[in-house]
């Protein structure tokens, strides 16, 4: 199995980012995005790092692809999230408003499948 790493942000509608990444095995469902521990001490998910937001917007991106991003809680998504299928944006210039706003609580994961 190969991975990648996948980065992006989430921004709260009051102006709070956070930095995600992780490796991901590709091809796997159920895959969990957590903040970037470079900027949050430590991995995280967006359920104990941004309890009590109400997400704007965001996106998640990889090197190779991402079939999907969303919001995750109790079994049902809840929120997707804005994916981009290479890196050749660059940081940053992906974010776009999600879905609909929501309120992040605990539990809540980022969850991504990513492929080759």
């Amino acid at each position: 199995m190969t991975t990648q790493v996948v980065t992006g942000s989430l921004t709260s509608v009051d102006g709070r980012t956070v930095p995600l990444k992780s490796t991901i095995t590709d091809n796997a469902d159920n895959s969990e995005l957590k903040s970037n521990d470079t900027y949050t001490v430590t991995s995280q998910s967006i359920g104990r790092f941004c309890d009590g937001w109400t997400i704007a917007s965001g996106y998640v991106q990889a090197a190779t692809g991402i079939c999907y991003a969303y919001i995750l809680r109790n079994g049902v998504n809840i929120c997707n999230i804005n994916s981009l299928s290479s890196m050749a944006l660059g940081n940053g210039y992906g974010s776009a408003a999600v879905s609909h706003k929501i309120r992040i609580i605990p539990g809540d994961q980022l969850i991504v499948r990513t492929e080759v």
